[in-house]
């Protein structure tokens, strides 16, 4: 009875031991999933470097059919032997040798070959124009010959240089035309007879204006010219002090007038400068009506004179000096005092 349990017990014994090595569960998951961060790999290089038969190389990491058939035979149950310890622990050690063994042929077999890539598969980065343009065209251009173009373009023959130097003269003569034009606009526009719809450049005699509007426009480059240099406070026209209150009056209620009904209009206007006049008569009469009545009310900033910056005390009346009685006990050293936090 003990022969036959200690036979069981160590039959028992090495079936455990090569349920261990060869087919448990436990060991299959973990090979699964080894075997899937495998493919996983072998995918990502795929994606980035191409396969490895198109470099040249053998895959040997495909599934073999007999390795599976081997380990549900070596899984397989072959009943109760009366064979030893000694002698099962031996056949053990044989199976450990001969694992051990088919490892180390099948590491010698598959040895890794390091595949190295000098050059950059990434695409590159267009930042300018020029770049857009040459990888448009269908051939990427060597760096001489764009390191040539750049030189073409940098450099300049002097025929170039002087066509380029009168253009910027040209240019120059108009906008000073342009700026002077714009400025003399609402002068020229109130001495013609055409409206706004027929006046163009055409119309518009810009070279040699006459009348009025030639007196004010000469009066207004004079004025130009001269606001760079002056030194002296303009000063209004003389007139009747009455006469000029009436006039200021008068223009009060006409810019008061025209802002109301633009308002109702739903009009925006410009904005005026703080204690400036709108100015609805611009480009009327011979002179600015400005020279006569000026551009606003003028109000002098004064400034309080409140003394000497002393500790003083009591107030100063017709009747006398009145002192309270705070004052006194603040002067004292009396009265409330406050807490400090």
């Amino acid at each position: 009875m003990s022969s036959f349990s200690s036979g069981k017990y160590s039959t028992s014994k090495s079936n455990i031991a090569s349920r261990k090595f060869h087919g448990s569960p436990l060991f299959t998951m973990a090979d699964d999933d080894y075997l899937k961060a495998m493919e996983i790999q072998r995918r990502n290089f795929e994606a980035q470097f191409g396969s490895l038969e198109s470099m040249g190389f053998e895959d040997k990491s495909a599934p073999k059919s007999s390795e599976s058939e081997e380990s549900e035979d070596e899984t397989q149950f072959h009943g109760f032997d009366g064979e030893s310890e000694s002698d099962l622990s031996v056949s053990e050690n044989e199976r450990d040798s001969d694992s051990e063994s088919e490892i180390s042929s099948e590491e010698s077999e598959h040895e890794v070959k390091v595949v190295k890539l000098t050059q950059e598969n990434s695409t590159p980065v267009l930042s300018n124009k020029r770049d857009k343009k040459v990888a448009r065209s269908g051939r990427a251009p060597t760096l001489l010959e764009m390191e040539e173009k750049e030189r073409k373009l940098s450099k300049l023959t002097k025929k170039q240089q002087a066509k380029a130097a009168k253009e910027d003269e040209e240019n120059l003569e108009n906008d000073l035309k342009l700026q002077r034009l714009l400025s003399e606009s609402h002068i020229l526009a109130n001495s013609l007879e055409y409206s706004g719809a027929d006046l163009t450049m055409q119309t518009l005699d810009y070279d040699a204006p006459i009348g009025n509007a030639r007196r004010r426009i000469l009066d207004q480059r004079i004025r130009e010219v001269s606001s760079t240099n002056a030194t002296a406070r303009k000063k209004l026209e003389k007139m009747p002090m009455n006469m000029r209150k009436t006039l200021i009056k008068n223009r009060e209620q006409q810019v008061a007038k025209y802002e109301k009904e633009a308002r109702e209009a739903g009009i925006i206007l410009s904005k005026v400068k703080k204690g400036e006049l709108r100015n609805i008569d611009i480009g009327k009469g011979v002179t600015p009506v400005t020279d006569r009545l000026g551009v606003g009310k003028g109000h002098k900033s004064r400034i309080r004179d409140r003394g000497l910056k002393i500790h003083s005390v009591g107030k100063s009346t017709r009747n006398g000096l009145r002192i309270s009685q705070q004052e006194i006990d603040k002067v004292n050293n009396q009265g409330k005092k406050r807490r400090r936090k």
